[in-house]
């Protein structure tokens, strides 16, 4: 029987253990942090307050300032943080499974989040003032009529996003793709950046995102959209966790790892069939509620054949917002 001070001894080594995978191999990639994840959280952090104070003065609550909106916002924010500053971004480099849980953080769980948390007023009241006027000469340059506002219509064609979406899903998990990814710092960026746009493209068109309006503002045409990626992603789950051998060579000749690559793909593919669903649930409970309250309230249009014809320039009519 061992004595207390072995059992203490053991258990300060497994704490010591933790503690090093904890502390040790934090991230920091500025091609993808600065653009994403500290100017746009410095730009709300500096200007929320004043929106709050404005709050104050009108009586009235400016868009995107309500507690729950703010909370999303940290949350999304903080999975983006989590995902490309923390351990997880290197483990992601030695494990399937951590991999898994990354891309499903960055391209699932934070978007809608994100997209629901209506930061952009919060974001344009942070802007400096020195800046200002060149920001609304490009936010004119984008929401005209030119050359620029084409490819940005483009570039929000819902159709365009979902496929893209999907592709991005698929195509990271190509043999020879994942191993271009995990062995390539430039390629990696490549995959990284393509996690984050196809998952915001795809969120801002399924979550209502004032002053912005969605490009499919018929719930149900929504719900068709979030049906369809949801099988599409379980569909990825299915295949890599019922293969009978491991398709990455990258994570099956790394030193050290003791867990088996066959083990490592079934895990990642039950993170991906399980933590996939609840974005995609919660973003279908909001279209649905969405759905009801614009049924309630006379404004829903079940022909879609007018959005259809419109896809292209914005909406066919205007969304009603659920009651807070």
């Amino acid at each position: 029987m061992a004595s207390p001070d072995m059992n203490m001894s053991f258990a300060s080594a497994q704490v010591g253990f933790v503690a090093k995978y904890l502390a040790s191999n934090w991230s920091l990639d500025p091609v993808i942090s600065v653009p994403f994840i500290f100017i746009p959280t410095a730009l709300y952090l500096r200007g929320l307050p004043v929106l709050l104070r404005q709050n104050q003065l009108n009586g009235e609550k400016a868009i995107g300032t309500e507690a729950k909106k703010i909370i999303s916002f940290a949350v999304g924010m903080g999975f983006w943080a989590l995902a490309f500053l923390s351990p997880i971004l290197f483990w992601s480099m030695v494990y399937l499974w951590v991999h898994m849980l990354f891309h499903v953080m960055v391209m699932i769980a934070a978007p809608p989040l994100l997209a629901g948390s209506r930061p952009w007023q919060a974001m344009k009241a942070g802007i400096p003032q020195s800046l200002r006027g060149m920001s609304e000469k490009i936010g004119s340059a984008l929401t005209g009529d030119g050359f620029t506002s084409a490819v940005v219509r483009l570039v929000t064609n819902p159709w365009l996003d979902a496929a893209y979406f999907n592709i991005v899903m698929w195509l990271w998990f190509v043999p020879k793709m994942m191993t271009l990814g995990v062995d390539n710092k430039y390629v990696m960026d490549v995959m990284h950046l393509s996690f984050i746009t196809a998952g915001f493209l795809l969120f801002f068109h399924l979550v209502d995102s004032p002053p912005y309006p969605s490009r499919i503002p018929n719930p149900i045409v929504r719900l068709g959209v979030i049906l369809g990626c949801t099988y599409s992603s379980w569909a990825l789950a299915m295949i890599l966790g019922l293969t009978h051998h491991p398709w990455f060579a990258v994570y099956s000749n790394i030193p050290s790892k003791t867990l088996s690559p066959m083990a490592d793909q079934q895990i990642g593919a039950s993170i991906l069939w399980v933590l996939c669903m609840e974005p995609f649930i919660y973003t279908a409970y909001y279209n649905i509620y969405l759905w009801l309250n614009m049924s309630e309230k006379g404004t829903f249009r079940d022909n879609a054949l007018p959005w259809l014809k419109k896809v292209r320039r914005g909406p066919a009519y205007s969304v009603v917002e659920p009651e807070e």
